[in-house]
């Protein structure tokens, strides 16, 4: 692609404004604007409503979006942040700098913007961050490196030519960024009004956003990254005018929208530069497009912190190999890890005087980065960064009087049937964000001047109509009753009481395989087992009353699938174990386990089920072929035990479902329906669960104190303020992400038997 967009809460907007062109930004970002990055730009409708336009003030920014307080200075908003949270940022600060009396006033920065992110109830705004390919911002970078060449030559005229194609592409990076807030003022800006819950309410169109733009050219290790940041104000007004009051955005429907806006900014970007005369080449994993011309060895320079540390931890392990005569193994590995990222990792204070990987003393001017940039290709041998630009104009003179790709309605129906598929792999049902996402990927690289945005939506729209042999159907149901004269939305005409872009599809031959699996599972066998041989056999096993039921419940089972409901730590193992025992012992048949990983497989089989698979091993799956060796032969009335069912694909599930058919043999699906699902389409457990006889374990028993069996269970269900319960007992400990992975790490070799979660 060539742009990649990302949306997360925002917490403090001097991420983006402090010591803009002077140095020292708030926070861990303070070395985007530290070398003079530009300020930012108003956008989107709300704006030009409140009079804000042009270059953005980072006065008026910050008491507009941590204060709510207008241009003018109305309090907009009357509810404010309450004095606590203000006293809580004030106190962490104060706290860190007793522990450190020398810290620094960027570590105090971020120690504060830390504190104010962790408030759940204050998000002023809103990142959408739009970034440019590594070619493109590679390419910006050799403009840069040849005009500063040139005016040094004398040569100012060349110069300002060279400025003047890295600035074309600057602008054409933030007018995609301003594409994308227009799509979604059209498409996801929602406010709720009247009493609401988390579900329930009144979606009311809104009228236009707030949005700030600020265009970054660095990454975290100082090497080109071209990015915008999409500030976006968590405040908007009704579009219907019934009042004037400022409210808070609906994030859902924001977020929900975030794969349905990444095509606007990714085809809008591809076609202007395309129309200025570059060749954008589609990447070999069919993720996008980069710049044709740019070499994968150049861009592969441009990920310093990752190249750092592996060549930091494959010297130290040839220092130990010579030392030891052997190579390290897997725990020494882990130990020469952490010190190898001890030997690499920066302070980020020490970001902004990085350039290329190196830190130096004091922070670097822009020319002395660009000239670090191309000092860095040189070194490597290979081709001079002010010199991409010419590779880049080579190849696209190379490629003049080249036919374009057709897309006539043939292609657009082959681009709708694929992303259909591909969509439909991933989830088992899908929303038109997800799949204009899809159709992104499936479409090739558009003509110059193409309307991307309206070949995306067509595209869409062509694959759910039934025109393009997709066969998909909506699933999600229809108001039972016309609502219309209690309020419509003009956005998108649908009731003011239903959220907006809610409407799933699903194709229908993934309907069919899912009630191809319910027919599997309902198929009716003998029962091989009586009830009183059971309960008798169960009484002697020492379950608790609720592992004898649900064992009681399997072995007399009548249906050729059951289902084990059970939380974490309530003996589901050990429950399937004594099973399986029992099983064999009444009829002499296998119990076979069943599960995604190889690891978990050894996992299961320590814990009783001694013949166990992992699934792609059981079926006989080969890389790059739809055909199953099936190598594990199947007799009637053995048993197939799932672990962690509600992790399995559809699709997997339903060819073990029909290998157990084949063999006359027999399901038993075990998890837990609160865990998260599968990666691709899935969902089947919690649908098996409400079809065949079902069992589920309540009583957690995996842990001594009573507090974390109750806290594991809230945590189950949802409720986060059980996280309490643990930081009351010690048990979270918090740092950067790339010093707790280290430290995880380092706890879980020295205590064995314990786990550490991340």
């Amino acid at each position: 692609m060539s742009t990649n967009v990302t949306l997360h809460n925002g917490h403090d907007v001097a991420y983006f404004t402090s010591g803009q062109n002077r140095g020292g930004c708030a926070g861990a970002m303070s070395y985007y604007t530290a070398a003079g990055e530009p300020p930012g730009e108003w956008a989107g409708k709300g704006a030009a409503a409140l009079g804000l336009t042009g270059q953005v003030e980072p006065g008026l920014i910050s008491r507009l979006y941590q204060h709510n307080i207008g241009p003018d200075g109305e309090l907009l908003v009357t509810r404010r942040r309450s004095k606590a949270a203000g006293e809580r940022e004030a106190a962490a600060v104060a706290a860190y700098r007793a522990a450190h009396p020398y810290a620094s006033a960027v570590e105090l920065a971020e120690v504060h913007t830390a504190a104010r992110g962790n408030d759940p109830h204050q998000v002023p705004y809103f990142d959408l961050t739009v970034s440019a390919v590594k070619s493109l911002s590679v390419l910006h970078a050799s403009y840069r490196a040849s005009a500063r060449q040139a005016r040094e030559r004398g040569a100012d005229e060349w110069g300002a030519a060279l400025d003047a194609r890295a600035e074309e592409i600057e602008d054409a990076l933030m007018e995609s960024a301003r594409d994308a807030v227009s799509w979604l003022e059209e498409h996801a800006t929602y406010t709720r009004t009247g009493h609401h819950s988390a579900r329930t309410g009144e979606w009311r169109d809104g009228n236009g956003l707030v949005a700030s733009l600020f265009l970054h050219h660095l990454s975290r290790d100082g090497d080109p990254q071209l990015h915008v940041h999409v500030a976006i104000w968590n405040r908007v007004q009704r579009a219907d005018g019934a009042d004037d009051t400022w409210r808070t955005l609906d994030s859902r429907a924001l977020h929900n929208q975030r794969l349905g806006v990444a095509p606007v900014t990714d085809r809008g970007m591809e076609t202007r530069l395309a129309g200025v005369g570059y060749v954008m080449v589609p990447r070999a994993d069919g993720n996008g497009a980069e710049v044709g011309g740019v070499s994968q060895d150049v861009m592969d320079l441009f990920s310093s912190r990752a190249v750092a540390v592996t060549g930091e931890l494959n010297k130290l392990a040839q220092e130990y190999e010579v030392r030891h005569g052997k190579p390290p193994g897997r725990r020494t590995l882990w130990l020469l890890h952490q010190q190898a990222g001890q030997n690499t990792r920066r302070s980020k204070s020490a970001a902004r005087r990085t350039i290329a990987g190196q830190t130096g003393a004091a922070e670097p001017t822009a020319a002395q980065r660009l000239a670090a940039w191309e000092a860095q290709t040189a070194r490597r041998e290979m081709h001079a960064l002010s010199a991409v630009h010419e590779q880049v104009a080579a190849f696209a003179a190379g490629r003049v009087g080249r036919a374009r790709a057709v897309l006539d309605d043939a292609a657009k129906r082959t681009a709708a049937r694929i992303a259909v598929a591909e969509v439909q792999a991933q989830h088992a049902v899908w929303s038109m964000a997800q799949l204009r996402f899809a159709v992104h990927r499936a479409l090739p690289v558009l003509n110059p001047g193409a309307d991307a945005e309206a070949v995306v939506t067509e595209v869409a729209k062509l694959a759910v109509s039934g025109r393009a042999g997709a066969e998909v159907i909506q699933v999600s149901a229809p108001d039972i009753t016309d609502v219309t004269s209690l309020g419509v939305r003009a956005s998108d005409g649908g009731s003011i009481y239903r959220p907006p872009n809610e409407e799933r599809y699903c194709s229908l031959a993934h309907l069919n395989i899912e009630e191809h699996i319910l027919a599997n599972a309902r198929r009716t066998v003998p029962q091989l087992v009586g009830e009183e041989q059971a309960h008798a056999a169960a009484q002697r096993t020492g379950l608790t009353v609720g592992q004898r039921d649900a064992v009681v419940m399997m072995l007399t089972a009548t249906v050729a699938t059951t289902v084990l409901i059970a939380p974490a730590g309530a003996g589901k193992s050990h429950t399937m174990a004594e099973f399986a025992r029992l099983w064999t012992a009444f009829t002499g048949r296998r119990v076979i386990g069943l599960t995604t990983s190889t690891n978990a497989a050894r996992v299961l089989a320590h814990e009783g089920l001694a013949e166990s698979y992992n699934i792609a091993e059981f079926l006989g799956k080969t890389e790059g072929s739809d055909e199953l060796r099936r190598p594990v032969p199947l007799h009637r009335d053995d048993v197939l035990v799932l672990d962690e069912a509600s992790q399995l694909a559809t699709t997997d599930l339903a060819m073990i479902a029909e290998a157990a058919r084949r063999a006359g043999a027999r399901v038993i699906a075990t998890g837990d329906t609160a865990q998260l699902g599968a990666v691709e389409a899935g969902g089947m457990l919690r649908l098996l669960a409400q079809e065949v006889p079902a069992a589920q374990l309540y009583e957690v028993r995996r842990f001594d104190a009573v507090w974390e069996r109750e806290a594991s269970v809230r945590l189950r269900e949802g409720d986060l303020a059980a996280a309490a319960a643990y930081d009351r007992h010690g048990r979270i400990r918090g740092a950067d992400e790339q010093a707790a992975y280290d430290r995880a790490a380092s706890r879980v070799l020295r205590r064995c038997g314990h786990v550490t979660f991340l």
